[in-house]
Parts: structure tokens; sequence; C-alpha cells
């Protein structure tokens, strides 16, 4: 009888309606506290898992449009051919060799086969000194120590900038003499000394710039001349502006774009098939611009021309041979945009003449 009473007691009679026990008050608070454990285990980890990306160079053009332009915790690794000693912390280098030593990269420099782009170039920052490295030696950049991926843009090339972590593993033969050299060994193509040697005018350059005075007087010129400045001011000239029209390589991405002279790419075609020395004596190199804005809903897509007037010229930051030129600007004003199959082709075909005999 005591224990009919004390199921009675325990359990509700039939038609009751139930009513919320104290258990049951805590599944949301409890529910809630998972959740946000399990989100903050889950971001903790992807951002713990984002710092160990590492992808080989040779796969970098294929995730370009997926990691965007500007990637986070991206490192690559791979084998190279310096196009140049570091000099001022910064030096180029081509993925897997040279071949603007060909002829098909001669006429052509931004051809491409049917998957993989012919020219894949890199700029290379490092705070490492690098003996013995000059053009057309290979160096690896292991995956051990891989380099960080600051820029990737892709269009008929494939350009990215990286961050070395450490210095890379030099694949060239080299006697003892070589390795015992200084670091800042001159090769023949190193912009020659204008009366003081490289290492004074890059000491009065960071001197004058960490006392807010550059040591250099403003210098603006055409981008056709931009190996004026590069041999006379370096890798990191100070207070250089330069103007001129551009043909642009890639859509803009979060302020990104790479270009080169108008008019260019059809010249080196004719001067390819035509005794080009009787029309342009004075020979062009492929000279590409990287730009650099943070202008907003800047308007430039690939394909279009830009013109860059004297009067609103774009900052060069830095200038590194890679065969031709690679050279950062900034631009801080929108220039004038035209859409492609605009009516200037003749005017940008002989712009190398008009300015040739131009006061």
């Amino acid at each position: 009888m005591h224990d009919a009473r004390r199921r009675s007691q325990t359990w509700p009679k039939a038609g009751v309606p139930l009513g919320p026990s104290r258990p049951r008050r805590w599944v949301p608070v409890a529910g809630l506290v998972i959740a946000l454990i399990s989100f903050w285990i889950l971001s903790g980890a992807h951002a713990q898992g984002a710092k160990k990306v590492v992808l080989p160079f040779s796969a970098l053009h294929r995730k370009a449009s997926q990691l965007g332009n500007r990637p986070r915790n991206l490192w690559t690794h791979g084998e190279f051919t310096a196009w140049s000693p570091a000099r001022e912390g910064v030096f180029a280098a081509s993925f897997p060799r040279l071949l603007s030593y060909t002829v098909l990269q001669k006429l052509a420099p931004f051809s491409v086969l049917p998957t993989e782009p012919i020219v894949q170039i890199t700029i290379c920052e490092t705070p490492f000194p690098i003996p013995g490295l000059r053009e057309g030696r290979r160096f690896e950049i292991t995956q051990e120590a891989p380099a960080e991926v600051l820029e990737m843009l892709q269009g008929n090339c494939f350009y990215a900038r990286l961050r070395l972590s450490a210095a890379p593993k030099a694949l060239w033969k080299s006697d003892k003499e070589e390795a015992e050299e200084a670091t800042a060994e001159k090769s023949e193509d190193e912009p020659p000394a204008t009366g003081r040697p490289e290492r004074g005018i890059r000491g009065d350059r960071h001197r004058g710039q960490e006392e807010g005075v550059s040591a250099e007087p403003p210098m603006t010129l055409h981008f056709a001349d931009i190996a004026r400045a590069w041999k006379q001011r370096g890798s990191r000239p100070s207070q250089t502006w330069v103007y001129g029209r551009f043909f642009v390589d890639t859509d803009v991405q979060n302020g990104l774009f790479t270009a080169h002279e108008a008019g260019l790419a059809t010249r080196r075609v004719v001067e390819g098939l035509l005794a080009s020395a009787a029309i342009f004596p004075f020979g062009e190199r492929f000279d590409t611009a990287i730009f650099s804005s943070h202008l907003p809903g800047l308007p430039i897509k690939r394909k279009t021309v830009i013109e860059i007037d004297k009067e609103h010229p774009a900052l060069a930051r830095e200038i590194v041979p890679a065969g031709g030129l690679l050279v950062r600007l900034d631009l801080k004003d929108e220039p004038e945009i035209e859409g492609p199959g605009g009516n200037h082709g003749a005017r940008d075909f002989f712009s190398p003449v008009v300015r040739l005999f131009s006061p």
C-alpha cells in the first residue's frame, strides 16, 4: 500500500498537463553555452590552421582567384631563378627559370599557354644577406622555412610578392672566395654610383626619411624613362614621380592592378617583324607598372587605357629589375580612363618618336 501511494505521488495523474520542470529550464542556457564554446574552439582552430597554409609556388596561380590578391596567413616554397642581386632588401626572381632569354619571351613577354602562364615573377623582400646571388642563379625557398605571400595578381602573367622568413638555400656552385664576399656585391647590370658609393647614397636617403626631409630633389619623369630613376636613385627612390599612358593588364582588385606603357605591345610586335633599329633606334624594355591605390571604387578594368598626367603623377615606391623593370607606383588621384578600342592607337604607337623630338 505504501508503494502504491508513493507511486501515485511520484507520477502525475492522467489528463493533468505537465508543468515545466526545473532541469528543463536550463536546457536553452546550456545549449547557448555549448554553442559559444564550440564557436570559440572552431574559430581558434581555423585561425591556427590558417597560419599553417603552405602551398608550393607552382600551385599559387591556380588559387589566386579563390585566395584573393592580398591573402592572409598564406606561405609558399619552391625553386626560383634570380634576376639580380638583392639590393635595399628587395630582388626579383622567376619561376622556374629565366624564360625571357627565349625568342618567344622577347617577342611577346606576356604570352600564355592554354593552362599555364609562361611568365611567373615574384618580388622578394628579404632582411637577410644572400651572398653570391646574381642574375641566372637558382635558389630554393624551402618548405621548412617558407615565404609569406603578400600579394598575387593573375593576368596574362602571374605576379606575386613574397616576404622571406629565412635566407633561401643556394642551389649554385660557389667557390670559397665568393662565399666570403660582402652582400653588397656589384653585378654588371647594377646601377653605377653617381660620384659616391651606393651605400653612402642609401645612408643619406634613409637618414633624410627619418628626419622627415628627403636627401634627393623631386624628380618627375615619363614612365618610359623610369630606368633613369633606377640608375640614379636605386630600387627604393624617394620623391620620384611618374606620368604617362598605360594599358591595363589586370582588373583592379583591392586597389591593386598591373599595367604597361600604352602602345608598347604593338611596337614590340612590329619590332619583331621589321627592322626596328630604323624605327625605334633607342630600343625599349617591357617595363611593368604595379599600381597600388586606396581610392574607393576605382573603375579600372583589364584592357582599358588610363592616362596619368604630369600635373597629377603617381609616386614611385620601388624599382626592381626583372628583364624589364617592375615599378611599384602609388596612385593618389583617379586617372583618366578610356575603354577598350579607344581612338588613340596611332598616338600611343608613335609616342616614343613624339617624346624624342619634343622640347
